[in-house]
C-alpha cells in the first residue's frame, strides 16, 4: 500500500503540473478572453493615443498638459496590468510562444523608459504605444503577419528591382551623360525611379527627344518593366500573403484545440491514476480488516 502510494502521488503531482504550466489560471484566462476586457483595453489605447497627440499638436504649455501627463501614468499602469494578467491566463510557456506578448511587452517596456522626464528626446517614444492598437485589433494583426509572411518574397522582389535599376542607370548613364539627372550612376538611378513613379515622365522625354531621337524607346521601355511589371510583383506577393494568413490562423487554431485535447487526456490519465490508488486502498484495507478478523477468531468473508 505504501508502495502505491509512492508510485501514485508522485505520477499525480506531474500530471497536475503540466496541466498548470500548460493552461494558467482559469478564471483568469476568461477574463482575458471576455469582450468586455478586451473592448476596454482597445479604448484605452485609443484615448492614449488622443491624448498624446492633443499634447503634441497644442505643446507642453496648453492647459491640459498636467492632466494628460496624470492619464499618461494611469494608461501606462493598466497596460502594465494587463500584461500580467495575460501572462497569469495563459501561463509561461503560451504567452512566450506568442509572438504578438512579446511585442506588447516590449513596447510596454520602451514606454516606461520613455517615462524619464530628464531626456526629452525619450518622451517622444511615448507613442510607441499606439503600435498596441495593431496587437488588439485581430484584423490588423492578420495584416501585419501577412507583411511579415510575404517577407522572404518582398526580398526576393526588391533584389529583382535593385538588377533593373542598375542595370538601367548603367545602360542611362552611359547613352546620356552630360544631360540633367544623368550625370552620374547615382542620378540617373533616382531619375529612372522618378519616371517609374511617372515624377516628370513627359518632360525627361521633351528634354532629351531634340539630342537623342530614340530616347523614348528607352525611358518606355524601362518605365514598362520597372513600373508595370517589377513594381506590381510587390502587390502580387503581399495579396498572395494576405490570402495565406487565415489559413495560418486556421492552423494555430488547430494546435489549440489539439493542445486542449492533450490537456483533457492529461486529466483522464490523472484521474484513472487517482482512481487506482483509491481502489489500492480498498483492498489494502480489505484485507487489513480480514487478517483483524482471522486473529480474533470471528468469520472471515
Amino acid at each position: 500500500m505504501g508502495n502505491a502510494k509512492a508510485n501514485a502521488a508522485p505520477a499525480a503531482g506531474q500530471q497536475r503540473a503540466k496541466v498548470e504550466r500548460r493552461g494558467g489560471i482559469r478564471w483568469i484566462a476568461w477574463l482575458t478572453e471576455s469582450s468586455v476586457f478586451q473592448v476596454f483595453i482597445l479604448l484605452c489605447i485609443v484615448a492614449n493615443a488622443a491624448a498624446l497627440g492633443i499634447d503634441a499638436h497644442f505643446g507642453e504649455n496648453n492647459p491640459w498638459h498636467m492632466y494628460i501627463e496624470e492619464a499618461d501614468t494611469v494608461f501606462l499602469g493598466v497596460f502594465t496590468v494587463e500584461l500580467i494578467l495575460e501572462f497569469l491566463a495563459q501561463g509561461p510557456r503560451r504567452y512566450f510562444r506568442n509572438g504578438w506578448n512579446i511585442f506588447d511587452v516590449i513596447v510596454v517596456g520602451i514606454c516606461y523608459v520613455a517615462v524619464n522626464p530628464a531626456i526629452s528626446a525619450l518622451r517622444t517614444l511615448r507613442v510607441v504605444r499606439v503600435f498596441r492598437l495593431i496587437s488588439a485589433v485581430p484584423q490588423m494583426r492578420r495584416v501585419v503577419e501577412a507583411l511579415f509572411g510575404a517577407m522572404p518574397g518582398i526580398l526576393a522582389t526588391f533584389a529583382i528591382l535593385i538588377v533593373v535599376f542598375y542595370i538601367g542607370a548603367v545602360m542611362a548613364t552611359t547613352l546620356f551623360r552630360g544631360e540633367d539627372g544623368f550625370h552620374d550612376l547615382g542620378q540617373s538611378a533616382l531619375t529612372l525611379f522618378q519616371l517609374t513613379q511617372f515624377d516628370g515622365w513627359g518632360d525627361t522625354i521633351a528634354r532629351l527627344q531634340p539630342k537623342y531621337p530614340w530616347a523614348w524607346a528607352f525611358i518606355m521601355t524601362f518605365t514598362i518593366i520597372g513600373a508595370f511589371a517589377v513594381l506590381n510583383l510587390f502587390i502580387g506577393v503581399i495579396v498572395e500573403a494576405v490570402q495565406e494568413a487565415p489559413r495560418e490562423e486556421i492552423k494555430a487554431e488547430m494546435d489549440e484545440v489539439q493542445e486542449g485535447v492533450h490537456e483533457v487526456h492529461i486529466s483522464q490519465e490523472d484521474a484513472e491514476i487517482v482512481q487506482r490508488r483509491i481502489l489500492s486502498e480498498i483492498v489494502a484495507l480489505r484485507a487489513e480488516i480480514a487478517a483483524l478478523r482471522t486473529d480474533s477468531g470471528g468469520p472471515t468473508q
